[in-house]
């Protein structure tokens, strides 16, 4: 059974579709991404994904700042690995962004690239010309969207429960019984996205009717993510029932009870509107303060709900080892 399976490559569509050897996807952290990390994912056998602002410590001046950002990066990951990678089109809101980070993809041959949702035919249409694999993730899982992602070309399809961290999904419905609406009723392969951290929760996926796992929090808790040591520790000791949820604009967010998560917490119980507590929240600096630098006065940490089975700080190899053991 797949409980007693020694460590060795679980083939299926996932693996074969992005030629990797685990069905284990590294998911794009903002600040705390860069090319050594993405380089090391590739090297374990999995598929990782550089960021918005993967290697950086400071904001870009300019939208041609933020592009050739992303082009050294992707030089930098290609000269750590000939494995795939992968790199999300959509980098911020400012949608003027998309078409220039196309071509960068298509210019620099990036083997896979995420769709946060846009589910743009012209796009899907340059990308399937190109011979790049589509990631779809849906930041609001419903059936509609994923049909329409596998009518335009999708490769694969990423669910995301609530269990996630980062950007949480409007609705608040696990991520098992998101996987449950959907078994059966798309074609494309699901990978399942949150609250996943050790080799349970990966069994758990595969029975249930994924054919890969979208792991964030723990892939934090290693030696070659740039994350703040204090933040490594701090999730190595906390559990699920630390975190502190609150709304802001659009979306939910669950933080490690930083200073700054407090106030947007208090502000949340209080009855804030999503608009004031995302003004306090200040999403991209916020993260970089509290998860890159450790400052945990002006910034949040940003987990998910399996962080309780985080216990060590474990290098990138050793940690995929564990969740396909």
């Amino acid at each position: 059974s797949i409980f007693t399976k020694q460590r060795k490559p679980m083939q299926n569509r996932i693996t074969q579709i992005l030629n990797i050897k685990h069905p284990i996807v590294q998911a794009p952290m903002s600040w705390l991404t860069d090319a050594h990390l993405v380089a090391s994912v590739a090297e374990a056998g999995g598929l990782g994904f550089l960021a918005p602002h993967a290697g950086q410590t400071t904001n870009p001046n300019s939208n041609d700042e933020v592009i050739e950002r992303m082009r050294a990066e992707i030089r930098k990951v290609k000269a750590l690995t000939d494995k795939p990678f992968g790199v999300p089109f959509i980098l911020s809101y400012d949608f003027s962004l998309i078409p220039h980070m196309v071509e960068l993809m298509i210019a620099e041959r990036v083997p896979v690239v995420l769709d946060n949702g846009l589910l743009d035919p012209a796009i899907y249409a340059k990308f399937k010309q190109a011979g790049i694999k589509i990631i779809c993730r849906l930041p609001n899982p419903n059936l509609a969207d994923a049909l329409k992602a596998q009518e335009l070309g999708a490769d694969i399809l990423v669910l995301t429960g609530f269990d996630e961290g980062g950007t949480l999904p409007m609705k608040e419905v696990g991520s098992f019984n998101v996987l449950a609406e959907f078994v059966g009723k798309v074609d494309l392969p699901i990978v399942l996205a949150g609250g996943l951290a050790d080799k349970r929760s990966v069994q758990a996926s595969m029975l249930l009717g994924a054919e890969g796992v979208w792991i964030g929090t723990a892939f934090i808790a290693t030696k070659e993510c740039r994350a703040s040591e204090k933040v490594k520790q701090w999730i190595v000791g906390a559990t699920a029932n630390d975190l502190l949820l609150f709304r802001t604009e659009p979306y939910y967010y669950r933080s490690l009870p930083t200073e700054l998560a407090k106030k947007c917490f208090q502000m949340s119980e209080s009855g804030a509107s999503r608009a004031d507590i995302a003004k306090v929240m200040n999403a991209g600096t916020g993260m970089r303060l509290g998860m890159l630098e450790g400052d945990f006065d002006n910034g949040y940490v940003s987990v998910g709900n399996g962080i309780g089975a985080i216990d060590r700080i474990k290098s990138v190899q050793e940690l995929i080892d564990e969740l396909m053991s």
